[in-house]
């Protein structure tokens, strides 16, 4: 089921704000991970490079929503509350919840040397490759990205719901249950990319924990599957794919962006 967008919020004053500072990482905070049935919950959609605050409001949130085993829910009453846009709901029931959200389509140019900058950091060694040989006529990239935020909440008695597929083009999905890991168990998770296992993607993770700064995890294996070493805190793992696109008048790279955000007990 599709839930229509709850939230279109553009501020035009930040229009014209470079890539440097409008694209960071979209993600999910809400104000517990762990609810109970029937509590209202307020959720942060967040912006920010650091974690957990956000840093500015984002601009072009859509489909903010809840899955449960009662079905999907939108994310309703999302306005700006500081430097983050935030909403509410009302814990439908017992078991694991799955937020998730978009921050909408965009198309930015940077000059060639700080896109590949940008590549580097972001660990996109395929699409550093194409840029180089690209680069001498194409001084000035455009790219047009779209970022996918979900976050796994638990309320009350554990189900299987910590496995749900959201359908995004870019996805985290746990392999096992974040709120049920032992001390000193990593998280295994693995990325799709339109579906299907995506290899030889950097992810990052950041959390709340001692030295929790956000560091490179490590690549996707061929299945797309990774182990991430985890401690007790709140957590956001990040990923990032790139494509360089064809006959497009507006944008010669595309990137999907993807963050999923936990507690670890």
């Amino acid at each position: 089921m599709r839930i229509r967008s709850t939230a279109f919020l553009v501020v035009s004053a930040l229009l014209t704000v470079v890539r440097a500072a409008s694209a960071h990482d979209t993600f999910i905070m809400p104000d517990a991970f762990r609810v109970s049935p029937g509590q209202t919950i307020v959720v942060g959609f967040h912006s920010a490079d650091g974690f957990p605050e956000s840093s500015g409001a984002m601009r072009r949130l859509q489909e903010p929503a809840v899955r449960s085993a009662s079905g999907v829910l939108p994310i309703t009453d999302v306005k700006p509350d500081g430097k983050r846009l935030a909403g509410t709901f009302v814990v439908p029931g017992a078991g694991h919840l799955v937020l998730s959200a978009v921050n909408g389509v965009m198309v930015e140019g940077m000059k060639a040397d700080e896109f590949l900058e940008y590549l580097v950091e972001e660990g996109l060694t395929g699409a550093i490759d194409a840029h180089k040989r690209s680069a001498p006529s194409n001084a000035e990239p455009r790219e047009r990205y779209t970022m996918y935020a979900k976050a796994i909440l638990l309320s009350g008695a554990a189900s299987d719901a910590w496995r749900t597929v959201v359908g995004q083009p870019i996805e985290i999905v746990p392999d096992k249950d974040p709120y049920a890991l032992k001390p000193g168990e990593s998280l295994p998770v693995h990325v799709l990319l339109r579906g299907r296992p995506a290899p030889n993607l950097l992810v990052k993770a950041a959390s709340t924990a001692p030295n929790g700064a956000q560091h490179d995890v490590g690549r996707t294996n061929a299945n797309g599957r990774l182990e991430v070493p985890v401690s007790a805190g709140k957590w956001r793992l990040h990923t990032i794919a790139m494509e360089q696109v064809q006959n497009d008048t507006d944008a010669q790279w595309e990137s999907h962006w993807a963050t999923l955000t936990f507690e670890v007990p």
